[in-house]
């Protein structure tokens, strides 16, 4: 799946994921028109990172429009930058369906925000039918928001803002792109994290409870999660093993020491630019980057944070085991603490980083871990 934000810098013309909401280009700069003729790119981004690039369809940008959407449990509203009045339409697989089907000739791309899964309708019509789409990260809007000076909230308002940020802001930005990976991977690897999570919230209870009958439906209410867990966990690896070239991934990475099936397996479904950005970019996208703060005379620590933490979670375990049991790991990670004096926290830190750069690698590469025998 390919999804898309829209935007030149620099004479190139690239697109990003990020939302969706319809907005009229009116004019394209000189450069571009001159480089692309009636030709662009899509793409999907994440965190600054583009991965992934689609070629726009053939037709003139002027005769388009881009489309702004606010998505609701029960409905979207349409709206257009060029002030064209908002539509409403049902959230439904059959309206959405009728809305792409008439409007797609017209769109040049569709912005809108992720809402917890209520845009997969909209998502999966706009894939199906080759319309361009991005996702919007909602804070962007409420930066653009506040840049209007607009109080006023309401649905419509909203897919108006959409529109006009995707026209003015992710057209005139040379945005980068994110891949989408395996749905159903995903999906059952996001099962797995909440079971784990709440087995253990169980467990916890279970371990303060002094009530018999209190004890007993928690005990019965971990047994199942158990069940669940390790049902959703062969799936997981069905699903993997029923792919050869993910199995070949999934083999490949537990060649670096630290890294077993579960963590393997989480980073095949939850992190499918693996092996598609630079040690950077990858870096960035998870945050384990770390982010200076300077201005004037106040200069703070560079931390790191933002990007996803579920799988942050699964290299800081990875990160501890590798420590113990990993040669080139644990000599890094001495060296950190032992002569550059850093806080153990920190040197960890960098050793997660460490594992993801060569993880990285060894997905691009396609080749085991060059210490895997050592």
């Amino acid at each position: 799946m390919v999804a898309a934000s829209f935007g030149w810098d620099a004479g190139s013309l690239s697109i990003v994921d990020r939302s969706l909401t319809t907005v009229t280009i009116l004019r394209l700069p000189a450069s571009v028109e001159h480089a692309y003729g009636s030709q662009g790119i899509a793409a999907r981004m994440q965190s600054g990172v583009l991965t992934r690039v689609q070629s726009l369809p053939d037709g003139g940008f002027m005769s388009k429009a881009v489309v702004g959407v606010d998505v609701s449990k029960d409905w979207l509203d349409i709206a257009r930058s060029d002030g064209s009045e908002v539509v409403r339409i049902a959230n439904t697989q059959a309206a959405i369906a009728a809305w792409v089907l008439a409007a797609r000739a017209s769109v040049l791309l569709v912005a809108f925000e992720p809402t917890g899964g209520y845009e997969r309708e909209l998502r999966d019509a706009l894939q199906e039918h080759g319309v361009v789409f991005v996702r919007i990260h909602p804070n962007q809007v409420v930066a653009f928001r506040k840049s209007r000076r607009i109080k006023a909230k309401t649905d419509r308002i909203d897919a108006q803002l959409i529109a006009q940020f995707a026209a003015e802001e992710l057209l005139r930005r040379g945005l980068p792109i994110v891949i989408a990976g395996d749905e159903t991977l995903r999906e059952l690897a996001a099962r797995r994290r909440q079971l784990v999570d709440t087995v253990q919230a169980e467990k916890c209870r279970l371990a303060l409870a002094r009530s018999a009958l209190v004890r007993a439906s928690l005990t019965g209410s971990i047994a199942g999660l158990q069940a669940s867990l390790e049902a959703i966990q062969a799936a997981l690896l069905a699903h993997i093993a029923e792919h050869p070239e993910l199995a070949q991934q999934h083999a490949l990475l537990q060649t670096l020491k630290g890294i077993g099936p579960v963590s393997a397996m989480t980073l095949i479904a939850e992190l499918p630019e693996l092996g598609r950005l630079s040690g950077k970019q990858i870096a960035a996208l998870i945050g384990l980057a770390p982010q200076n703060y300077e201005s004037g005379r106040s200069s703070r620590r560079a931390k790191t944070g933002k990007g996803r933490s579920d799988i942050r979670r699964v290299l800081f375990n990875a990160a501890r085991c590798a420590i113990q049991h990993n040669a080139i790991m644990r000599a890094f990670y001495q060296r950190l603490v032992e002569q550059n004096k850093r806080a153990g926290k920190i040197a960890l830190v960098a050793v997660m980083r460490k594992m993801l750069v060569t993880l990285n690698a060894i997905a691009r590469d396609q080749q085991p871990w060059k210490h895997h025998a050592a």
